[in-house]
């Protein structure tokens, strides 16, 4: 049977497992291939200075009908983005792609004007991250993507015209699972949400923040945020509003190791092992030890006194050895 004969089905399996530039010829062999393989071809998409192909956004925008293919689609061009022109165009080109699982946007925080265009919904949209601060255009942009698990946005606008974080409907984005953002931003999205990992990328994370954080609809299992304050607030906050919590990782300016008092150690220790489900905790870089009481008990014991030179038997330490790393 000649290439050219073979059923679409199994033309569709050949062309999974092609390779794009493979894709890209195909497509120009015949038109009974074309279809096919610009499915595949566009399917995911992945536009940046560095690849040097930011004229696919222009091909997007003169056929519709290959930007209503896309369902991953990411564009990192911050050096482009002075051209006005170039962001109308990706405004164009965004409102075809309807069907989308998948959206990375990384160009400057404040063209987040694009968005204000695509007026049509995003039904299958399950991820969306973007560098664009969370304002109103960002916010309109949300009510439209019911479907969204994860977001990642920056912090609030420092536009004159931004003095308030926008608000957000609680109908908006209602299966939303992980945030990743500033905490001024997290007040706003996290509460009210099934949000289970939460990611603070800025901001100062505060005893009243644990407070807010915790009132999603879901178990919080994964925090990681940065703290200028005592640590021991924010764990004993944590132990009693975020129970469940698997993951804890809290950096903080404040110079905690400095005279730490052998109770700053008993007091974390009791903190963290009123977290019964936590497996791993970070506090300002270092990872606290922790040991299972016995095989048949599962609660971790976790470390209540700092480690001395005596602890460690450094002829027993391999040079190569990841331990000699870790420390």
């Amino acid at each position: 049977m000649a290439f050219a004969q073979l059923p679409v089905e199994l033309l569709d399996a050949i062309c999974q497992h092609a390779q794009p530039a493979d894709l890209a010829v195909l497509s120009r062999t015949c038109s009974s291939f074309q279809l096919v393989a610009q499915r595949h071809l566009y399917r995911r998409l992945s536009i940046s200075t560095a690849s040097h192909n930011l004229q696919a956004v222009v091909t997007l925008a003169k056929k519709p009908e290959l930007a209503s293919i896309v369902r991953e689609f990411s564009l990192r061009a911050e050096s482009a983005t002075t051209f006005k022109p170039f962001l109308q165009l990706v405004g164009i080109v965004l409102s075809r792609m309807t069907e989308l699982v998948s959206l990375d946007l990384f160009v400057a925080p404040d063209a987040s004007w694009i968005l204000s265009g695509m007026r049509c919904s995003y039904p299958r949209l399950l991820h969306f991250s973007s560098s664009f601060s969370f304002d109103g255009h960002v916010a309109e942009f949300l009510s439209r993507t019911d479907a969204l698990l994860e977001l990642e946005v920056d912090g609030i606008s420092t536009s004159s015209n931004a003095l308030l974080v926008p608000g957000l409907p609680t109908q908006s984005i209602p299966h939303l699972s992980q945030f990743v953002g500033s905490v001024h931003v997290a007040r706003v999205i996290v509460p009210g949400r099934p949000v289970e990992s939460i990611h603070l990328l800025s901001g100062d994370l505060t005893v009243e923040d644990v407070i807010t954080l915790a009132n999603s609809t879901s178990h919080v299992l994964i925090l990681g945020a940065t703290t200028t304050s005592p640590p021991l607030p924010i764990l004993d906050s944590l132990s009693q509003n975020m129970t469940s919590l698997i993951y804890l990782r809290l950096m903080t300016t404040c110079d905690f190791l400095e005279g730490s008092q052998p109770s700053f150690y008993e007091h974390t220790a009791r903190a963290l092992s009123s977290l019964t489900d936590l497996k791993g905790f970070e506090l300002g870089g270092l990872h606290w030890a922790n040991a299972q009481k016995d095989l048949k008990d599962r609660q971790l014991v976790w470390q209540s006194q700092p480690f001395v030179a005596e602890d460690i038997v450094t002829e027993d330490i391999e040079l190569d050895s990841d331990l000699f790393y870790v420390y």
